[in-house]
């Protein structure tokens, strides 16, 4: 029989659609992890406040401010910025991370060697641990205290004794990120603000590979007026699923949900699977009017039998 020339020339259109590789279409790798932030909601920051560490406990926002003669640890209102109540600590101390360990918060100091263990109850200090180096971030993950000291190593310390008990580096794309600084756990993950960047990256607490980076230049040029007033504080909200961020000195503080930059229904190509379902319409015409037309192409019928001779 004579080769269905219609026929034909659809195949090879598909063909040329639907190469053989499948992710043709697909985001690479690195722009996968290319994340930015959707802002939820923005409440009042103190400006005062030299932002170190950040964690949500029972409704409110406890914080931590910096700088020498300036250091407190604080509860303040989420939706006011109001103080409840606060640490003022001497001018020997500079305040950095915190985080809530069962009914307490740790809190780290920059320079002096020490981490505070404050009661939630009557917020008043109640013990406080010796370590070395410096202090800049830290967090809870239900097993131990995880912190970092502006290298680009997560320590994982037990969170009674504060004794180390091993270190991870953080990587992307096999090149370590440095300046680590304020963090988060949830789950897994952990988060982290990198000093001096507009970018929170999310790391497998596991591997210290990093799963994405998070930039926040939206709202962050919006903020600070001098080289230190830049991005530092995220706190996880369990209540909307989203995470509180501010920076030191900064005006508002945002809950934010963290997107891919680049989704489908922007600049994305279409992918395959949607190439498909535009396509097969004019597929199927191409057939009908195949079987419709084929005597007057001038084609015969195939003849089975001396097919299979």
């Amino acid at each position: 029989m004579r080769v269905n020339k219609l026929a034909y020339l659809s195949l090879i259109l598909i063909i040329i659609i639907f190469p053989s590789h499948p992710q043709i279409y697909a985001e690479t790798s690195s722009e996968s992890r290319n994340f930015t932030v959707d802002v939820l909601e923005v409440v009042p920051h103190n400006e005062t406040s030299f932002t170190q560490g950040l964690e949500m406990y029972d409704g409110n926002m406890l914080e931590s401010s910096g700088l020498y003669g300036k250091s407190r640890l604080s509860e303040t209102d989420i939706v006011t910025g109001e103080v409840i109540r606060q640490i003022i600590f001497n001018e020997s101390i500079f305040s950095e991370g915190i985080t809530v360990r069962e009914g307490s918060v740790i809190m780290l100091t920059w320079r002096e060697q020490i981490a505070f263990e404050v009661d939630l109850h009557d917020f008043q200090i109640i013990e406080n641990y010796s370590y070395q180096g410096e202090g800049w971030g830290l967090c809870f993950n239900g097993n131990h205290l995880v912190m970092t000291n502006g290298s680009s190593d997560l320590i994982f310390r037990d969170p009674y004794s504060f004794e180390v008990d091993y270190t991870i580096t953080v990587v992307l794309d096999a090149v370590k990120i440095g300046n680590l600084n304020e963090l988060e756990c949830v789950g897994d993950m952990v988060y982290a603000n990198v000093w001096m960047q507009d970018n929170i990256v999310a790391i497998n607490s596991s591997s210290g590979q990093v799963v994405f980076s998070a930039t926040t230049s939206l709202i962050s040029q919006g903020q600070g007026d001098n080289r230190n007033e830049v991005l530092n504080g995220i706190a996880f909200d369990k209540s909307s699923g989203g995470f509180w961020i501010t920076g030191k000195n900064w005006t508002e503080m945002y809950l934010v949900d963290f997107i891919p930059e680049h989704s489908i229904g922007k600049n994305d190509p279409m992918p395959t699977n949607g190439i498909f379902l535009a396509l097969f319409p004019i597929s199927t015409c191409f057939v009908i009017l195949y079987l419709k037309n084929r005597n007057n192409l001038g084609l015969e019928k195939p003849n089975f039998k001396d097919h299979h001779q």
